[in-house]
């Protein structure tokens, strides 16, 4: 397989980093032409399929350095991430929207929704997951192919875009479940994070270059993605991680430290610190929305 841009298609790169968790084989690049950052190489199809069918729940687990041992345990631990995501997503829903998110997971996010729309529906490959949501009464199928609802009014993605091969080409498909009015919401990663941007933190670095990850986008690249893929796109930064996480990446090379500093940074200061980064577009992740191109 040649090296080549994934987006673009440019031969032209440099190198952002030579360590990749979990493949040593793997690199990072930066595109000189279109400046998307990317991984190469990446799993094949097969290894890929047989890594998310039995590996991504431990790698995962292992990452965050936090056991969820069932669906329910998992349901229970992202209620907090559910409640973080509730403000920003409600200004861009409406009462009659039907919604469909893609990789939802044991449904703690649609379950967040249902009292702000009119239908939610996931798709979910984990099995487990899946019926774990079905039983609570979140209707979810294992594959895009299995939804039998023609369209929806939006599509919602949430640090799923990171791990495709080719997202222009998987954004540009979905547009054909978006209505005429739909809207795509989508959040992913920022690789113009301060800690990896500003910072530089050596432990921070090993732990954010990933090989689950295939491509690491900014808001200059996310943007150009959803235009390729026929949408007109606004961006939204978002900072989901405190000071006292930056903090504790700082001093002592881990994660995990969210509040460890509660005692002494005021609300006020986490808000002004997260504003500050927000504004320098250095904030931890972005917050899309799109509309198809008329």
């Amino acid at each position: 397989m040649e090296l080549r841009c994934r987006m673009c298609g440019s031969p032209e790169k440099e190198i952002v980093s030579s360590q990749v968790a979990g493949d040593p084989d793997a690199r990072v690049y930066r595109c000189l032409e279109c400046s998307l950052i990317y991984l190469f190489p990446i799993m094949t199809e097969a290894d890929e399929a047989e890594f998310y069918r039995e590996q991504f729940e431990t790698y995962m687990q292992g990452r965050a350095g936090v056991s969820w041992q069932s669906p329910q345990r998992h349901f229970q631990s992202y209620q907090a991430e559910g409640e973080r995501r509730l403000p920003i997503v409600r200004r861009h829903l409406r009462m009659t929207d039907t919604v469909l998110e893609i990789g939802s997971s044991t449904g703690y996010f649609l379950d967040d929704l249902r009292g702000y729309v009119q239908s939610v529906q996931g798709v979910e490959p984990s099995e487990l997951y899946c019926a774990f949501a079905n039983e609570r009464g979140i209707s979810t199928v294992a594959s895009l192919e299995e939804v039998s609802v023609q369209s929806f009014d939006v599509l919602v993605l949430y640090y799923v875009l990171e791990h495709l091969r080719d997202p222009v080409a998987y954004l540009s498909g979905l547009r054909r479940y978006l209505k005429v009015d739909g809207r795509l919401l989508l959040e992913v990663p920022n690789v113009d994070d301060v800690l990896v941007s500003r910072y530089s933190i050596p432990g921070f670095l090993k732990f954010y270059w990933q090989k689950a990850h295939y491509h690491y986008f900014s808001h200059t690249t996310l943007t150009r993605v959803f235009k390729q893929a026929g949408y007109d796109c606004e961006l939204f930064p978002v900072q989901r991680y405190d000071l006292s996480n930056h903090i504790v990446w700082m001093t002592e090379q881990r994660p995990g430290g969210t509040g460890h500093y509660g005692d002494i940074f005021t609300p006020e200061v986490e808000i002004a610190y997260a504003e500050a980064l927000k504004k320098q577009w250095v904030c931890d992740t972005l917050f899309a929305v799109g509309t198809v191109k008329l």
